[in-house]
């Protein structure tokens, strides 16, 4: 068992201890061949005890598949590096958003470095737990890593450390794996005291399986970068055919801009000869006014000398 019967005296401690999320925590802290055998002692203590609601809601707990209880220990041992991981997913979006392609390859290689650095961790706490990590396990674990970033629900699975089974990344979005767990219904019986949970042997890995795994990093790291690539690729295209669109729409206001300059110009050509014709003119009636002004002056003379003439006579 996990917990011990508490005596009334230390009755509140007992509480605070059998509260759901803490019992839970141990519970998914254990290998998945312990998990179900645990929880029954779980459930059968909260019954003993006469907290019914804390024994159905334990019972309701699933065993985690083998995948997901790596994802679990990764979280539970490495969690600020998890937390770097998932807090791109808000960045990765705004940049996708943005049409960024330099942010979007420099997010993409942060979030392989972080994964490539999580995998070799939960290698690592896996060997010390006494587990062998496969390449399908750790496919499930690096996919429920992708998924994280694409669903915020996934990622908030992750954080419970109560993840049941892994996740996979599609693309845009990402559909769950149909991973297998217990049948829901009543607890199963625990096996008889003394009988300890199977657990493979811690396992050395070999030369040759050290080389596989090196090619297996370098296959997924080239995988990425061909996915990040098409992903700055989607990005440039949508981009191309914004900037596209409004070049085409620029053509359009500048030949619109061009053909009014030309219509413009035409008019300005008129008014010029409009008022070149009127300068002419104006210096036409300008000389005719003059003219008619001397005449009307050496009229006026001569009327004046006619009427000073007739006077003296």
């Amino acid at each position: 068992m996990l917990t011990m019967s508490a005596s009334p005296a230390n009755g509140k401690a007992t509480e605070d201890r059998r509260e759901l999320d803490q019992i839970a925590a141990e519970l998914y802290s254990l290998l998945p061949d312990a998990f179900a055998a645990a929880r029954d002692d779980e459930v059968r203590q909260a019954r003993t005890e006469g907290r019914p609601e804390l024994a159905r809601a334990l019972a309701k707990l699933r065993k985690p598949t083998q995948s997901a209880w790596l994802v679990n220990l990764l979280w539970r041992n490495q969690r600020k590096d998890v937390e770097k991981l998932l807090e791109l997913a808000d960045d990765l979006r705004r940049a996708q958003a943005e049409m960024s392609i330099a942010e979007l390859l420099r997010l993409g290689d942060r979030r392989r470095d972080l994964e490539i650095q999580l995998l070799r961790d939960v290698r690592r706490l896996a060997e010390q737990a006494g587990v062998n990590v496969t390449a399908s396990m750790e496919r499930d674990v690096q996919e429920t890593l992708d998924a994280a970033l694409a669903r915020p629900e996934v990622a908030d699975e992750i954080r419970s450390g109560r993840l049941v089974k892994p996740a996979s990344y599609a693309g845009f979005g990402t559909i769950p794996t149909a991973a297998p767990t217990e049948v829901e219904g009543e607890p199963t019986e625990a096996p008889p005291k003394g009988a300890a949970p199977p657990s493979p042997p811690p396992k050395k890995a070999s030369a040759e399986e050290r080389a596989a795994q090196r090619s297996r990093d370098r296959r997924r790291e080239a995988e990425r970068r061909v996915q990040d690539a098409r992903t700055a690729l989607e990005a440039t295209s949508a981009e191309l055919d914004a900037h596209s669109r409004a070049a085409a729409e620029a053509i359009r206001q500048q030949q619109t801009l061009r053909e009014r300059v030309d219509d413009l110009q035409q008019q300005l050509r008129d008014v010029r000869e409009e008022a070149l014709a009127a300068d002419h003119a104006a210096l036409a009636a300008t000389r005719r006014r003059d003219q008619t002004k001397k005449a009307h002056e050496t009229a006026t003379q001569a009327l004046e000398r006619a009427e000073k003439q007739l006077e003296e006579l």
